[in-house]
């Protein structure tokens, strides 16, 4: 028989369940609390994530028109009293403006998020920043602090008395200010321009105007290649490739318009290698000249000056000429041969991007009068990444005509169909 004195089985059995008893509330007790804080952390996060700030960061996309912190104080002005303002186009347009007051900032983003600039274009995504504070070291076109007219500069007495005469350097400063009107949009289209046409004139800026480029084709790409693509959203000066780093390049645009221009279309573009271009603006001012570059896979040298092509396509006598549309499958083309057929065309391109088998569809459009000096038309492929290689091969193509003593350079560009021809054609 069993013995159940204070030191038998029956005081160790209690034990055993007393022990189980508290191990079981110590595990409920530890999991309510693991889920408080989870719940707690979740909580915070997601309260971090929404919590508004009196800074705003701006992202501008179908930029047409330039981005100045004249044109963001303009659209940001009326909702409070702005501070500072700090743009950046590492990533495509951005800047971030600080209020005075949070509840400023929640106002302005109410009402900007969305909207347009201008009528059509550089359309607005407006989030909360993180920052507590923007650092302005100068007031320019990129930076702006409203709180004081000299931000970051040291009044020291002069070394020297009064010069002589006039300063050597210009103080001026280098980007245009200019004023706007409200209309259509939350900005009208800048008027105060040359020939009326910022986009297709904007003047020089000594601004940041270099593109570096990744995701290249070390086999197949050149300086013609990149030129042929990076054309079509403004002009060209340098191109240059990088020896240390395969598959890169850096572009020179003509001012910070066509940079903005090139990151707003052509930025993650898929190549048909499957590579991934991807852009980002440099922190040169400039590409220096070469005189002895070294050769390319393909036999061509890696640093090209275009600044005086033709086939730049952005000059003022070209208002309202260059069709400047995002990457699609569809392709406008045009100055071909007036005679050319569409077996002819096919046969071109398909030679020059050598691809037998390429399909394509090809829509020639009417000729202009009995006498047409060149003819167009719309070129569709089944896959961009087809037409973007076309684009990069084909472009400034040169086609032989027996009425002519200089070859036809075949001009394309993307069209304003992406959604294919025939359904433009069932549209009509």
């Amino acid at each position: 028989m069993m013995s159940f004195n204070h030191y038998g089985y029956n005081s160790l059995k209690n034990e055993q369940t007393n022990k189980r008893l508290r191990t079981a509330d110590y595990d409920r007790e530890s999991r309510t609390t693991n889920s408080s804080v989870s719940s707690y952390e979740d909580g915070r996060r997601k309260n971090a994530e929404t919590q508004p700030n009196h800074i705003l960061l701006l992202t501008i996309t179908k930029v047409t028109y330039p981005i100045n912190t004249d044109v963001i104080h303009t659209i940001s002005k009326d909702h409070g009293n702005v501070l500072r303002i700090v743009i950046f186009r590492k990533r495509g347009v951005q800047a971030m403006v600080e209020y005075e007051e949070v509840e400023q900032a929640i106002k302005a983003k109410q009402l900007m998020d969305g909207a347009d600039i201008y009528q059509g274009c550089c359309t607005l995504r407006v989030e909360y920043a993180k920052p507590s504070k923007l650092n302005v070291y100068k007031n320019d076109s990129e930076t702006w602090d409203y709180t004081t007219p000299n931000p970051g500069e040291k009044k020291t007495a002069p070394l020297l008395p009064d010069p002589p005469r006039a300063p050597l350097i210009s103080t001026r400063p280098t980007f245009p200010r200019f004023d706007f009107e409200c209309r259509g949009g939350l900005l009208s289209t800048p008027h105060d321009l040359p020939n009326n046409n910022y986009g297709d004139s904007y003047p020089a800026t000594p601004g940041r105007c270099v593109l570096m480029v990744y995701g290249l084709d070390p086999d197949k790409a050149n300086c013609n290649r990149l030129f042929n693509l990076f054309c079509l959203y403004g002009n060209v000066v340098k191109i240059k490739f990088l020896k240390s780093k395969e598959g890169c390049a850096m572009v020179q645009m003509d001012n910070e318009m066509s940079v903005d221009r090139c990151m707003d279309n052509l930025n993650k573009l898929t190549l048909i290698s499957g590579n991934v271009l991807q852009l980002q603006v440099s922190k040169q001012m400039y590409l220096s000249d070469i005189m002895v570059p070294y050769d390319l896979p393909d036999g061509t040298p890696s640093f090209k000056d275009y600044s005086n092509s033709k086939n730049n396509r952005y000059h003022s006598n070209s208002n309202g000429k260059n069709r400047r549309q995002t990457p699609s499958s569809v392709l406008h083309f045009f100055n071909a041969p007036p005679n050319i057929s569409e077996a002819d065309l096919s046969q071109t391109i398909s030679k020059a991007v050598k691809d037998v088998d390429l399909k394509i569809i090809i829509k020639m459009f009417p000729p202009k009068g009995t006498e047409a000096r060149s003819s167009s038309g719309l070129v569709e492929f089944t896959d961009m990444a087809i037409a973007v290689e076309v684009i990069m091969a084909v472009n400034h193509w040169p086609i032989k005509c027996e009425t002519s003593k200089f070859p036809y350079l075949l001009r394309l560009c993307f069209s304003s169909l992406p959604k294919g021809i025939a359904n433009a054609e069932m549209a009509q």
